[in-house]
């Protein structure tokens, strides 16, 4: 067990910067996931901690030791790849053993440690298979299992769960989760999966075109996102952003957008964030989570012109416990989640109800979140 430490670290290939800059500390026995839309740096910066890709700038710390011009095989790290890259022409055991052969382990040793991890995986039925004969979770788990039987400082694990459908992604997340909770083990996880790193990880990694956005426990990414890049990334469905003019009236603090709309920010919200009064009179963005909007026919809640506006219904999704409304409101297009009990049809101009307690306020210009 070790913890992972980045410091200033960057890669070019040629003339383009896949990571920028980064600086990073993963704690010891932590789940640390990095997370982002394709080509945003995150397998880079995972192939640079494992070694197969050389920093251009910084240094990296596995423990207390640098780990720079230290190759792969030296580094105490096992990997888990995308596509599981098991040996096609060996067995469960030797796929999980053949590291450990390479090593020169004793094989008692062997044995012990692939029964073990077959035990822990509940794969110990298919030690006696070919690759070909297992469906695509037992591959995973298979490919989990060669790089338990390394005890390694640290696992890496670059989209391990991408191949497999959705049910058994689902199960998977579940038993990568209790496999860290029983190996305390330090791991680096990377996905474009927003709902897998949410589920998952002690922290998270939010990158961008190869830079650092925010690194925060999901509750914290998910309540106080630094910018709008995060706030629309983290959550499913992603959050709604609509342009706004901030205004003051007496000392109540407005959005107000073109005439459709008129929340009123409440009292304590302005009270935290005092840097908002600066914006009265400029442009902003006013940012509000699907789950946070109902339909005000339904809602159990005092509806007034401050806290609510009205919509037009585009698309009806009934989701069984909820229905998603796609909406617009002057030629925004948003989403709401709404309870099951809304008869809000297709051509329907519905009033929402707004829970101001959640809203989120971007500087329109730099897109950083004010409150």
């Amino acid at each position: 067990m070790a913890k992972v430490t980045l410091t200033n670290v960057t890669k070019r290939f040629g003339d383009v910067v896949a990571v920028n800059n980064a600086s990073l500390e993963i704690k010891d026995k932590e789940f640390l996931i990095l997370v982002g839309p394709s080509g945003c740096g995150k397998t880079t910066t995972l192939r640079m901690v494992a070694g197969l890709e050389e920093i251009t700038e910084g240094t990296i710390e596995i423990g207390d030791t640098v780990v720079n011009d230290i190759p792969p095989k030296d580094r105490d790290i096992a990997m888990v790849f995308q596509n599981y890259a098991l040996y096609p022409h060996m067995d469960v055991y030797n796929n999980m053993a053949f590291g450990l052969k390479l090593r020169k382990f004793p094989k008692e040793e062997i044995d012990r440690r692939v029964n073990e991890a077959a035990e822990i995986l509940g794969i110990k039925n298919l030690l006696d298979r070919k690759p070909k004969q297992l469906s695509g979770g037992q591959r995973q788990r298979v490919a989990l299992g060669r790089a338990i039987v390394r005890e390694p400082k640290v696992f890496l694990m670059d989209e391990p769960l991408s191949n497999l459908d959705a049910k058994l992604r689902v199960q998977m997340r579940t038993e990568l989760s209790k496999l860290h909770d029983r190996l305390q083990t330090t791991m680096i996880y990377v996905t474009h999966d927003q709902v897998e790193a949410m589920t998952m990880g002690d922290r998270i990694v939010v990158m961008r075109d190869g830079l650092i956005q925010q690194v925060d426990t999901p509750l914290n990414l998910y309540n106080n996102p630094a910018n709008m890049f995060v706030a629309g990334f983290i959550g499913s469905p992603a959050m709604n952003f609509l342009d706004a003019k901030l205004v003051k009236e007496g000392e109540t603090y407005y959005l107000e957008g073109n005439g459709d709309f008129k929340i009123a920010i409440p009292a304590n919200k302005v009270e935290e964030n005092p840097a908002i009064k600066e914006y009265v009179g400029k442009e902003v963005v006013f940012g509000i989570r699907p789950e946070d909007l109902e339909d005000a026919s339904v809602v159990e809640k005092p509806v007034t012109a401050d806290n609510s506006y009205m919509a037009s219904v585009e698309v009806v999704e009934p989701m069984g416990s909820e229905i998603y409304l796609y909406l617009t409101v002057n030629e925004h297009s948003m989403i709401a989640r709404v309870d099951a009990h809304s008869t809000a049809k297709v051509g329907d101009n519905v009033k929402l109800y707004v829970n101001t307690n959640n809203l989120h306020v971007f500087d329109a210009e730099t897109e950083l979140a004010i409150i």
